[in-house]
């Protein structure tokens, strides 16, 4: 597996880099943006602000009511919160030891506005409440754009995060390092992170509750993407956070892990070794299944027709009603051929490798302000990847080689156990970037496409 990040300075890799020279054609790319249009942005180092010096609130004079959620840390001193909201303006996120508002008792503030954001050590509008602030364009407000924002709390490294889309280290956009007690200090200045729990809102809605919004621990590591056996994980790769095992995996994608991750689950068997090579024709030759199938399938994904944006889904077995579609789908890749951005209906995947080459690109969250993706990692013949409710949900699929050299993987989905809405559909970005319901379809059922290509291939 192979990566490229955008982020300018990405925190410790979700996606750690395992071989950057196997796939030497994978090039930087530039930074990312929540902001489908350009827009100013502002110099590190750049004091100024339109309204005046940095540290100076863009809030107004009285302060919106601060709105305490049902959220409570479950371990005091740590932990992430979540929300996603529309905002009409600043808005600031506010935790503290106890459901008590007020403007001079010591909280964390996470206060976003449109010019700067800062963290705050009192919910005032002072300069001295200021923690540190930055002007940092991914760090501002999107007015009246949905976006996820999350406030980590980290208080064994005394560490404050602020994040969009999914809690992961590489998509904190502002951190703040709580300075250490001073020599000559009896008082810990700080010392009352420890006790914080409670969660409030002020400038914005309260929103609808989800289960996604609260996390017990802070954003420290990411789970790396890649999985690898226990006999093959290594202690220099748990140094280097380069892969992880499936225990670290919820238990919906153990059950699929351990029905595909054998050595047996392979596309070229020894009752057909030329299987790969039949598909790969019958993609590339006019008249064939693959050709003509892929070719009807240009305007499946909406705008303007892409024969491009095609792949072939073959299910294998039904639908057991533990997943969005069947769960366990073949999916064929010809080059230079690739996936709408989409998530997966909040459902469990593995994903492995079946033959070739699979490039994955990972975005925050599924919207229309949302197009550029933050990190891409390639995985080779046999690698084994997973999404799941929290990490890795939206993504983008390409096989970057040339036609004539397809990729297969095995796409394997469930939904969690305490999953009780099952939500039925992928939802993607159609061709004007509209949000858009997918129903997860097949193409063929395996044993009748896997007959077919031996026909053609005998044919030839």
């Amino acid at each position: 597996m192979t990566l490229v990040f955008r982020n300018r300075n990405p925190l410790p890799a979700l996606f750690s880099e395992e071989a950057a020279s196997r796939l030497a054609r994978l090039s930087p790319r530039p930074e990312r943006s929540f902001d489908a249009q350009p827009s100013a942005s502002f110099a590190p180092d750049d004091r100024e602000l339109l309204d005046g010096r940095l540290g100076v609130s863009e809030v107004p004079p009285e302060l919106p009511e601060e709105v305490f959620t049902e959220y409570v840390f479950p371990i005091a001193g740590q932990g992430t919160i979540a929300f996603t909201i529309t905002p009409r303006g600043p808005f600031r996120i506010i935790l503290s030891g106890d459901k008590t508002p007020s403007s001079t008792d010591p909280v964390l503030v996470l206060d976003v506005g449109e010019k700067q954001t800062c963290f705050r050590k009192r919910n005032d509008q002072k300069p001295d409440s200021i923690i540190e602030a930055t002007t940092a364009k991914d760090a501002l407000l999107r007015r009246d754009v949905a976006l996820t924002y999350w406030f980590s709390l980290d208080t064994q490294n005394r560490t404050l995060r602020f994040g969009l889309g999914e809690m992961l280290p590489a998509l904190c956009v502002f951190e703040a390092r709580l300075p250490p007690r001073a020599a000559g200090q009896e008082i810990d200045p700080y010392a009352y992170i420890a006790k914080i729990r409670h969660v409030a809102l002020s400038g914005t809605p309260v929103p609808v509750p989800s289960d996604d919004f609260l996390w017990p621990v802070p954003v420290t590591v990411g789970l790396p993407g890649l999985v690898v056996p226990t006999d093959r994980i290594t202690l220099d790769d748990i140094a280097a956070n380069r892969c992880t095992t499936i225990a670290n995996l919820d238990q919906a994608s153990q059950v699929l892990y351990g029905t595909v991750a054998g050595a047996g689950i392979t596309l070229d068997t020894a009752d057909f070794p030329e299987f790969s090579a039949a598909i790969d024709r019958s993609i590339m030759t006019p008249g064939l299944w693959c050709f003509e199938k892929l070719k009807s399938k240009a305007e499946e994904f909406g705008g303007k027709p892409d024969p491009l944006k095609t792949y072939l889904r073959i299910t294998i077995g039904p639908n057991q009603g533990d997943s969005p579609g069947s769960p366990y789908v073949l999916e064929i890749w010809p080059g230079g051929h690739y996936s709408p951005i989409h998530n997966h209906g909040k459902a469990s995947a593995i994903i492995k490798v079946l033959h070739g080459q699979i490039w994955v690109e990972l975005y925050p969250q599924l919207s229309p302000q949302v197009l550029d993706y933050y990190v891409e990692a390639a995985f080779q013949q046999g690698d084994v990847t997973f999404l799941s409710p929290r990490f890795y949900q939206v993504h983008k699929l390409i096989n970057r080689n040339p036609p004539g050299r397809m990729t297969a993987t095995i796409q394997c989905y469930r939904y969690p156990e305490d999953d009780t809405r099952h939500y039925e559909y992928f939802d993607y970005l159609d061709g004007n970037n509209a949000v858009q319901h997918f129903q997860p379809d097949s193409d063929s059922e395996f044993a009748a496409f896997k007959s077919l290509m031996r026909k053609e291939w005998a044919a030839r």
